[in-house]
């Protein structure tokens, strides 16, 4: 992986970089997602190991530990082509392709399927405090995002603005989208449903993580990774796109300014520390 001197496409935040802190080996099966557990202080990789929408059963979640150690490659197995996660307690939920996975962390195993009716592509992951998972679809031309309540998943919200929704994370009393259609951070209200736009990105999206310190860090699947300002300040942490190295759903950790990032077809996970 290739660290390159920040590129700022609009000044603010002031000088940032990233260092590489280590990475693992090529291990990993097209790994998509990569999520954080505090309360077991473990790592969670989901690995696709086929095509991004294909239910053939070969998909799987790994342990991954704080300093890149593979912990046990294939935790949980016959998934299809999980994607982003989410933690509740003592639950991992997971999107695969048309169903949200919920497994039981401490017994290491599913215990659910929820089917999300009419969705196609169900992509990232975000946790409510009041334990409500979000899901988005990213399929063309769903513009979805479905809401898991505890019994059931269904549609949520759905809007032309909306279109190929894919990193999300909770914000308080909203809910932040990454949307590649028009290469903009949205939010949504959750009690109204509202949708604004925070910021234009201008590139496709795929993980989004907030700094802990108002901006945002997104990752463009096809390598580039940038930390964003409300304002629209834009820097270029990272690009491996010229090497072939994407950068999919990524994971940041503001208690030790550790950005992970699964590497996708080059089947890593590459962690790093941002300097500000």
């Amino acid at each position: 992986m290739i660290f390159l001197i920040p590129v700022v496409l609009s000044s603010g935040a002031g000088a940032v970089s990233l260092v590489k802190k280590w990475e693992t080996e090529k291990v990993f099966r097209t790994p998509e997602s990569v999520i954080y557990d505090a309360e077991r202080h473990i790592l969670y990789v989901s690995n696709i190991d086929g095509k991004s929408d294909e239910k053939d059963g070969e998909g799987f979640i790994s342990q991954l530990s704080m300093k890149g150690a593979v912990v046990k490659l294939k935790w949980i197995a016959g998934l299809n082509a999980p994607k982003g996660m989410g933690i509740a307690g003592t639950r991992l939920y997971v999107a695969d392709v048309d169903e949200l996975v919920e497994i039981d962390i401490e017994k290491g195993k599913v215990i659910a399927r929820h089917p999300a009716p009419g969705s196609k592509f169900l992509n990232d992951v975000a946790v409510a405090a009041d334990g409500s998972v979000y899901v988005s679809d990213s399929a063309e031309s769903q513009d979805a995002i479905y809401r898991f309540d505890g019994e059931k998943v269904e549609l949520w919200a759905k809007a032309p603005s909306l279109n190929g929704p894919n990193g999300l994370f909770v914000d308080g009393g909203s809910l932040v989208i990454g949307v590649s259609g028009d290469s903009r951070l949205k939010r949504v209200d959750i009690e109204s449903g509202r949708i604004s736009d925070v910021v234009t990105i201008g590139s496709g999206i795929d993980g989004v993580a907030p700094d802990g310190k108002g901006n945002f860090i997104v990752s463009d699947w096809r390598g580039r990774t940038m930390l964003v300002e409300p304002s629209g300040g834009i820097y270029v942490l990272l690009d491996t796109t010229a090497a072939g190295v994407n950068s999919a759903d990524i994971c940041f950790l503001p208690k030790w300014k550790m950005l992970l990032i699964p590497t996708f077809s080059d089947n890593r996970v590459v962690a790093c520390t941002l300097v500000y």
